[in-house]
């Protein structure tokens, strides 16, 4: 690189890429020259480029160019603010263009009112602002849905804790009820069965003991039928023949009202309304009383081999469900009395006949009904033909076991096993 020792010219002072030297001997810096190349481009297009319209005012229907912010809310103009060019070039205030946000009562739980520049045209300074209410701040929103799933605990919390008070009593009800409907007495010891009997004779018909208030005349009345009794045509029923094969009396009939007519006589004197009801009485049709006690006795056919079938049977409606429990009640109560003071054996076997008797179809459904077999005309002949009192007594003690256990006489303990 050489150097120049005399200053340069007036023309070389701008010509750093020495077009005026026509000699070339000066050095020129690459760096220097390529800069100047790219002013020198730069300058051109800036000169070939046309120039630019005259700004015109703005018209009144398009809206204002002003830049605005990304954090700036959208500017729409003002409604009923519509003016002409004319207007507008006349007019001493320009048109108010507003940034558009809901009305404070749109926004719920607004927590704060924060201050909004409306937008102006040009140097308008003193144009009123606007009072809008902030927006629900990210804090709130959590609290409100705290408290939400709080409620909705407490909610279910409540609601565990019900369900289980009110389910277990309602299924242990339900359970004992199925049971009570479906278990046959033979499955529980006969011990067993008089201690309930007992207990819940107590319990269920301490309503019959007398009180303040009056009693309802069903609740003192008590219906005893006897068997084969009644209608136009005599029906003796069962009926014994001596050795010449002759009819002996009494017949089934005979027993049967001779019974029936004592049971009546001594309840009647006690205070209870009572009726001696015949075998198909009309009156049977809803009965409602506080039980019903339908009479009979059993057959003289012989058995084979000599056997002597002995005792008596007494049975309940096997269709009743809903007052089998009362039903069970009665017939424990008049086959304990009446087993001890005759000392006859009770007979597990009870036919169809007595489960299904057409007066327990008659009756009221909340009568509790039961039906005696008194015994066996051929083999407790003497019994049934001889002692009718003591069958009454047996019987109205059974019915007052049931129906009032407070003057019900003591249970007698039998002397001598049944059947013995």
């Amino acid at each position: 690189m050489s150097y120049r020792n005399e200053p340069p010219r007036d023309d070389e002072r701008y010509d750093p890429l020495g077009e005026n030297d026509p000699e070339g001997d000066g050095d020129i810096p690459a760096s220097v020259a390529f800069m100047e190349m790219m002013r020198r481009a730069a300058a051109r297009n800036q000169a070939n480029q046309p120039p630019a319209p005259p700004q015109s005012p703005t018209s009144a229907s398009e809206p204002s160019r002003r830049p605005i912010s990304r954090y700036s809310p959208p500017i729409v103009p003002v409604a009923g603010d519509e003016t002409t060019p004319a207007e507008s070039a006349s007019s001493p205030t320009p048109r108010l263009e507003r940034r558009m946000y809901p009305e404070p009562e749109s926004v719920p739980n607004a927590s704060a009112v924060y201050r909004v520049q409306a937008a102006r045209r040009d140097d308008d300074d003193d144009l009123p602002t606007t009072n809008i209410p902030a927006p629900p701040q990210a804090g709130e929103v959590r609290r409100v849905r705290r408290r939400a799933n709080r409620r909705r605990q407490r909610t279910s919390l409540l609601g565990g804790a019900l369900r289980p008070i009110i389910i277990i009593p309602v299924a242990a009800a339900l359970i004992a009820t199925i049971f009570a409907w479906f278990t046959p007495p033979e499955m529980i010891n006969s011990d067993v069965r008089d201690e309930l009997s007992a207990d819940i004779a107590t319990s269920i018909f301490a309503t019959f003991a007398p009180t303040a208030e009056p009693t309802a005349n069903w609740q003192k009345r008590i219906g005893i039928v006897s068997g084969h009794r009644g209608g136009e045509v005599y029906d003796p029923g069962a009926v014994c023949t001596d050795a010449n094969g002759e009819a002996m009396r009494p017949n089934e009939n005979d027993v049967n009202f001779s019974v029936a007519e004592r049971v009546v006589n001594t309840l009647r004197g006690m205070g209870y309304t009572v009726d001696l009801l015949d075998e198909f009485d009309p009156r049977l049709q809803g009965y409602q009383a506080a039980a019903l006690v339908s009479i009979h006795a059993n057959t003289c056919r012989e058995w084979p081999g000599g056997e002597v079938v002995s005792g008596f049977l007494i049975a309940a409606p096997e269709a009743r469900a809903s007052m089998r429990g009362n039903d069970e009640l009665l017939v424990g109560c008049v086959a304990n009395y009446y087993g001890a003071l005759t000392q006859l054996q009770r007979r597990p076997g009870v036919t169809r006949d007595m489960t299904d008797y057409h007066n327990f179809r008659e009756i009221h459904p909340q009568t509790p009904a039961a039906i005696i077999e008194l015994g066996f005309l051929r083999a407790d002949w003497e019994l049934l033909s001889t002692q009718p009192d003591l069958m009454a007594q047996a019987i109205t003690n059974g019915i007052l076991c049931f129906a009032d256990p407070a003057v019900a006489p003591a249970l007698p303990v039998a002397t001598t096993a049944p059947g013995a």
